[in-house]
């Protein structure tokens, strides 16, 4: 690697995502950092090399090595970083095949980590949509999440926007979760710093999950804002399939949310600042 590359830009996207990550995990049990790789992975990496290992939902385990210049930033010269994904013994129940789930999540990685940009949170979601869709359908919270339709709601339909200074706890992670799917809500939770959660369904049921929601323990939390169905730009339903848990970096919040109907005016409206698309 040539010094001229590790530019302090570098190192200051590397740490940027390690921020993000221990904002999101919890450091020790679903995010543990190791100075020395695991077998299969390479070992031969210089010292500044970061390794750390992610449970991902409690079916897997995502073992990543972040080498000197990563990220890039160019696709011409990437440097690329080193992830092994396993299977957990919990997964046993999903009848999920591991080579197949790895050899397809390498694939991924090749051409994803071509663009020389950060990748970790692609990776996550990537393995996070997979286990999703191999998930046993008896579970309780699959369950629990019914397809949500207008002519299913028996009253007024509003989106809460609720911003917390971070959402990390697994115990209030678990509770958004569930809270949601008994209340039959929509919408989405984005763990980190700070911490978004997006309700939307039939008024009484959204306000009393907000109710509920605000009664945990916060070190700071937030309704920004309650949109009522029909009302300015909200006029289709954003969530219609459900409540779930994205991890995803705050600059491809905006980009997310705007392909589901959401305006650069509302995300101004909840973080302060208008949304803006990559160029």
């Amino acid at each position: 690697m040539s010094p001229r590359r590790l530019t302090m830009s570098t190192f200051e996207g590397r740490d940027a995502e390690i921020e993000l990550l221990k904002s999101m995990f919890r450091v020790g049990d679903e995010l543990l950092f190791v100075q020395n790789g695991p077998p299969g992975l390479n070992s031969n990496l210089e010292p500044c090399s970061i390794h750390f290992i992610l449970k991902i939902m409690g079916l897997a385990e995502l073992a990543v090595q972040l080498p000197p210049g990563y990220p890039s930033g160019d696709s011409a010269a990437p440097v690329k970083p080193f992830m092994t994904l396993r299977l957990l013994p919990s997964a046993q129940t999903c009848e999920m095949n591991e080579r197949m789930l790895s050899t397809r999540f390498n694939s991924w990685l090749q051409g994803a980590a071509n663009t020389g940009e950060p990748v970790v949170f692609a990776a996550i979601d990537w393995v996070r949509d997979e286990l999703a869709n191999w998930k046993s359908p008896d579970s309780a919270l699959s369950s629990q999440l019914e397809d949500l339709s207008l002519s299913a709601m028996k009253g007024p339909v509003v989106c809460l926007w609720i911003v917390s200074h971070h959402i990390r706890s697994p115990v209030k992670r678990r509770l958004i979760l569930e809270w949601a799917g008994e209340l039959k809500l929509g919408g989405c939770s984005m763990p980190g710093r700070p911490g978004l959660i997006v309700a939307e369904g039939d008024a009484d049921n959204a306000d009393e999950y907000w109710r509920r929601i605000r009664g945990l323990q916060w070190k700071h939390i937030q309704l920004r804002d309650r949109e009522v169905f029909g009302n300015g730009e909200y006029n289709i339903l954003r969530f219609p399939e459900g409540f779930y848990e994205l991890m995803m970096a705050h600059q491809s919040r905006f980009s997310w949310l705007n392909a589901r109907g959401v305006s650069s005016e509302q995300y101004k409206i909840v973080f302060g600042i208008p949304g803006r698309l990559p160029h």
